[in-house]
């Protein structure tokens, strides 16, 4: 919708050399619509100086800086926080006082935060509030994503079978790849799929299963991981199958990133961050019979032909979905609605993340909704 009214001031939070500003989360805010960066704090001191002048170039209007980001919430009291660091120990502590301080919205680079727990006292805070927060699953911003979920809900591939996903299956595959890369994912499957009902999964550590004792803290403040295979199935309230997986140096650099939708008569598969960002297939995976192109799908609907994208800017168009987030977060203020990926949607890939690891623990199936809140690997 188009903004009215005066803009709303954003506050960002970074924090140099501990997850420091994360995908430029700071600079998303450039071009949204009805806001303005009034602020930003950095407990380093360069990189606070830094900052203010990536937001002074070009004579734009100055902005307040802090060291300390409770007491810039205090003297500027913005309508806006954004929580930018990729480090995770601090997303909790600090959405919480951003809509204990009377902020509107609140906007967290991914991932969420570390524990239930934690989930669930960010959201009981938001709602004291009314305090709407946005989460940066960027990949769900992108106009080419849309267009794909527009076909799938037409029945372009028919029904929907399953929803395989992998991670990027590099030095961090399992559990760290299960927390950083898989949140895009995970959230993509709820999002297509339905929200989980169960889930049965398997974790494993040299080839045999996981126990607690296999357990360390992650990095980047993630918290508790484990197992260097992960293989979790999830039933999924719209009734396809959902699957995530991930090994640790597979040694496919990065084509396996990604989620298929399996359907009856054709596919679809999301590159996360790349672009073309996806792709149709229109015949069922099962047919190799004759050659079946993968065809581009842009903002549009699938391209025919392709456009010509060998001077894309990627970094410059993952920007742009995330512009597309922090937009929608402004949206869903100006409307008094949950964001398109909110903080149960990050609950809820939270959820399943705990899930996979209770049920590889178990040996048995997890259901929804999780009345136990503790971490499994605790």
């Amino acid at each position: 919708m188009r903004f009215t009214g005066a803009p709303l001031r954003v506050a960002a939070i970074g924090r140099t050399g501990r997850g420091d500003w994360g995908h430029a989360i700071d600079e998303l805010w450039s071009g949204v619509e009805g806001v303005e960066l009034a602020a930003v704090a950095d407990e380093s001191e360069e990189g606070l100086a830094q900052a203010v002048q990536r937001h002074t170039r070009d004579g734009a209007k100055p902005v307040a800086a802090f060291r300390d980001w409770r007491t810039m919430l205090t003297e500027v009291k913005p309508d806006i926080v954004a929580i930018c660091m990729r480090h995770v120990d601090c997303h909790a502590e600090m959405a919480i006082a951003a809509a204990e301080a009377g902020a509107k919205g609140i906007f967290v680079e991914k991932p969420f935060v570390s524990t239930l727990a934690e989930a669930d006292a960010v959201i009981a805070a938001c709602t004291r509030s009314d305090s709407k927060l946005g989460m940066a699953y960027v990949n769900r911003h992108s106009p080419a994503y849309a267009a794909a979920r527009d076909l799938i809900e037409s029945g372009r591939i028919g029904t929907v079978l399953e929803l395989r996903g992998r991670g990027k299956e590099d030095a961090r595959g399992g559990g760290e790849d299960l927390v950083v890369l898989g949140c895009h994912i995970i959230d993509m499957i709820v999002d297509l799929g339905g929200a989980p009902q169960w889930c049965d999964a398997g974790v494993s550590q040299g080839g045999r299963p996981i126990t607690r004792a296999d357990a360390k803290e992650g990095p980047e403040g993630i918290g508790l991981i484990a197992g260097d295979s992960i293989n979790a199935m999830f039933g999924l309230a719209d009734g396809p199958i959902g699957y995530f997986a991930s090994v640790r140096d597979a040694g496919l650099k990065q084509p396996n990133f990604g989620l298929t939708v399996v359907g009856t008569k054709g596919a679809i598969h999301i590159r996360p961050d790349h672009v073309p960002h996806a792709y149709l297939r229109e015949a069922p995976l099962w047919r190799v019979d004759k050659d079946f192109p993968w065809k581009p799908i842009g903002a549009e609907g699938v391209e025919s032909p392709p456009a010509n994208r060998s001077e894309v800017d990627r970094a410059a168009e993952r920007a742009g979905w995330g512009r597309r987030a922090a937009a929608d977060l402004v949206d869903a203020i100006v409307e008094d609605r949950e964001p398109e990926t909110g903080m149960y949607a990050g609950r809820t890939v939270l959820e399943m993340t705990m899930a996979v690891y209770a049920s590889a623990l178990s040996g048995g199936r997890v259901t929804w909704p999780m009345a136990d809140r503790s971490t499994p690997l605790g």
